[in-house]
């Protein structure tokens, strides 16, 4: 890179820590009696920032430790002669990391401090949620919650990291560490909405059900239909804000797996995304919405039969879809698409990808099996709304399936004609 190059990435980054800075700080701002808030953050982000700047281009190491110390004991004088008499620890531990965040630019992809920057926001602002988190908490989640701890740290490190059985395709360390991201993701959404109390509101049910089941959210909001007058419409946008969840979700899965198929993967996820955003629109604009929900009773997705059952479907996804590829080609992989869609869009997807990297099928194929995937789940989750729900959420559903179905189909053409 030239100069200019050189000098606009620095630039970036010294902004970037700056917004670091200013985010973080913005929530500390609200709280009374604070040692620091807005324009301290955004200085001490700039601080480390300016910390890793002279250290990687002047390979002076001991800089950011000179100019952490006197942070850190500026924060604590302040403490000090605060007229609030309990500590504020939690303002100086953010601070310390808003200065690390700074600091990591230097180091680290720059998306990297941001999305920690985020993260450390949420954990602050949602004070009250966390706090009564372990009173929403049953026995059971607790012992989950030590499952798939014990899954991720102590027993995915010793899983052989080699391939098994006919056609050379499971390999047990690859097999846990789905697990752990597909209960990982699921595990966000159960503890949002333990955090919730299970009413959050409209937008909050529904994305965190496409987090944790769609399958789950539509067949209660859908039996609940029937049970609250005026309630169709506000189910109906809690059912399809849900799937477009899962279109993150799907997302999120073929970045983390596979990241080369994204861009193929991308056209006809954002194609369904956008027509849903556009129905959600009309509905939330025209139809007045009820506030009233029933809980979302679902089981913790690291609960060690849900986890173990994933790993043994996703297996034995694999081995048909490679199976069936081998004897009846593209079609037959097509087939175990469809019926594996019917109850699980994760498994299909996950093995989909997987077999695109070995070299097993292209990625035309890929992405065709993972959409005919995606059809069949949406033509499940439309019986239980024909079956169950009340007939003035018929309409309303089908008309947002039939948009995504048509947002879908028109970035799968796209994608395939990019392949």
């Amino acid at each position: 890179m030239n100069d200019y190059e050189i000098g606009l990435t620095h630039s970036m980054l010294f902004v970037q820590s700056l917004g670091i800075g200013f985010l973080i700080g913005l929530e500390r701002e609200r709280h009374e009696g604070k040692i620091a808030g807005v324009r301290t953050f955004t200085l001490i982000a700039l601080l480390g920032a300016l910390g890793g700047f002279i250290s990687t281009r002047l390979d002076l190491p001991y800089v950011p430790w000179m100019l952490l110390l006197p942070m850190v004991g500026s924060l604590l004088l302040a403490q000090y002669k605060s007229a609030v008499t309990e500590p504020d620890t939690t303002t100086v531990m953010a601070a310390l990391i808003t200065f690390v965040l700074g600091y990591m630019l230097w180091f680290a992809h720059s998306l990297l401090p941001a999305a920690l920057a985020i993260s450390v926001t949420a954990v602050l602002y949602f004070r009250e949620e966390l706090r009564g988190l372990p009173r929403k908490l049953t026995r059971q989640d607790i012992i989950s919650f030590f499952q798939f701890a014990a899954i991720a740290f102590i027993l995915l490190p010793i899983l052989p990291n080699q391939t098994f059985g006919p056609y050379d395709v499971f390999n047990p360390y690859q097999v846990g560490w789905l697990v752990v991201l597909i209960s990982g993701i699921s595990l966000a959404g159960y503890v949002a909405l333990r955090m919730f109390g299970g009413k959050p509101g409209l937008v909050m049910v529904g994305l965190l059900g496409g987090l944790i089941s769609t399958t789950a959210t539509t067949l209660v909001y859908a039996r609940h239909s029937k049970k609250m007058s005026h309630f169709a419409t506000s189910a109906a946008t809690i059912i399809l804000l849900s799937h477009l969840m899962l279109f993150v979700r799907i997302a999120v899965v073929v970045a983390v797996v596979e990241m080369s198929a994204l861009m193929f993967m991308l056209p006809w996820i954002l194609g369904g995304l956008v027509a849903g955003l556009v129905c959600l629109g009309v509905l939330m604009q025209r139809h007045q919405m009820s506030m009233q929900f029933p809980e979302l009773q679902v089981s913790n997705p690291t609960e060690l039969k849900i986890a173990l059952g994933f790993a043994l479907g996703f297996s034995a996804v694999l081995f048909l879809s490679v199976w069936m590829n081998d004897v009846f080609h593209t079609t037959g992989a097509y087939v175990v698409a469809f019926f594996s869609g019917l109850s699980d869009v994760d498994a299909i997807t996950i093995a989909n990808l997987k077999l695109y990297a070995l070299g097993t099928i292209n990625i035309q194929v890929a992405i065709i099996a993972v959409v005919i995937a995606f059809l069949a789940n949406l033509i499940v989750k439309l019986g239980i709304v024909l079956l169950f729900g009340d007939r003035q959420l018929r309409a309303p559903v089908l008309i947002g399936f039939a948009l995504l179905v048509v947002g879908v189909l028109l970035g799968l053409m796209y994608s395939l004609s990019q392949v």
